[in-house]
């Protein structure tokens, strides 16, 4: 069944009307878990990189490198995690994009602990006043007399990354940088995604393409690749802030055209180096992939202890899960 968002879904949970959900749900002890202990149960595992998604299309600002970085520097992942998210998700720990610890082998050692959990105003400073940025009478940074100004479009529906989006703009603006919240129905975002007519957005990455396919290759496709998005106003399945490089073209095309493991190491980590500096998008969490299962009705569910796929209700995963399932005896 739909429903229109995270409330209206936690209701259905804890009156026993769902057998499976995945939602991000604020105190989900006592609001679900403690209405069945027996069988009602939740694994939220870290299955993909949270990132702030820019796009580059919009000109201005936030079409320089060097601003990203001062967004990136401006941020409290750790009020995010435990704000926006109730502790679920844990902040981003390094620029790469890489979900860590799972994808620590790929981690370049230079990239590891390089993004702060909070905030720093001195490196906002120092990096917005090396790239010709002042601050104006209203303490806001700007050049040539353009504030650095945009909106986080986010679907007030999704409680948590609506809570995420205020969450940034009142930090980025505590280090001067004019950042708003646009909250929308969650159809007009799905749209607005797809379509490239937003500014920066919350959304989830790409994710762990699980045991048969480990490699991060599939996270940095789904950010940067511009052969597999559309121009703007037409819809796209990936790259929504329609980055392009043509050095991430051709490593993306070195590692699909090999099977030498150096060979794709190598190009994995120009991917890694590219986000890290060009900041295509903003790493700000560990996604969890959200899962609450009732074993009530229905057995079978993966869990911590048998983590056989990524729980949550989502194609293509979906349907793997499906036949692992059976009535409860």
């Amino acid at each position: 069944p739909y429903y229109s968002g995270n409330t209206a879904a936690t209701t259905a949970l804890a009156a026993g009307q769902l057998d499976w959900a995945g939602n991000e749900i604020p105190n989900l002890q006592q609001l679900y878990v403690s209405k069945d202990p027996a069988h009602n149960h939740y694994w939220f595992p870290g299955g993909n990189t949270v990132t702030l998604w820019i796009n580059v299309t919009k000109g201005g600002p936030l079409a320089d490198a060097k601003v990203r970085q001062a967004i990136s520097a401006g941020l409290n992942r750790q009020e995010l995690s435990t704000k926006g998210e109730y502790g679920y998700e844990a902040p981003a720990t390094s620029s790469s994009g890489l979900i860590l610890p799972a994808q620590q082998s790929f981690l370049a050692p230079s990239l590891a602990n390089d993004i702060s959990s909070t905030a720093n105003a001195s490196k906002v400073a120092s990096l917005l006043s090396g790239d010709g940025y002042a601050k104006d009478s209203k303490g806001m940074w700007a050049k040539n007399g353009k504030e650095i100004s945009f909106a986080v479009e986010d679907p007030t529906a999704f409680t948590d990354y609506y809570a995420d989006a205020q969450l940034i703009v009142g930090q980025l603006k505590a280090v001067g940088i004019n950042a708003t919240v646009n909250g929308v129905a969650a159809p007009s975002w799905f749209t607005d995604s797809a379509d490239g007519n937003f500014q920066t957005i919350v959304h989830w990455g790409g994710g762990i393409g699980g045991a048969a396919d480990p490699y991060p290759f599939g996270q940095y496709q789904y950010w940067m690749d511009s052969s597999i998005s559309a121009p703007v106003g037409q819809s796209a399945t990936s790259n929504y802030g329609r980055y392009t490089n043509a050095q991430a073209q051709t490593a993306f095309t070195q590692f699909e055209n090999t099977n030498d493991t150096a060979t794709q190491t190598t190009a994995l980590q120009k991917l890694e180096t590219i986000e890290s500096t060009e900041m295509p998008t903003i790493p700000l969490l560990y996604g969890a992939d959200w899962n609450e299962y009732s074993t009530a009705r229905i057995t079978g569910w993966p869990t911590q202890s048998n983590p056989y796929m990524d729980p949550s209700p989502n194609d293509p995963e979906v349907g793997y899960t499906l036949m692992h399932l059976k009535a409860a005896s």
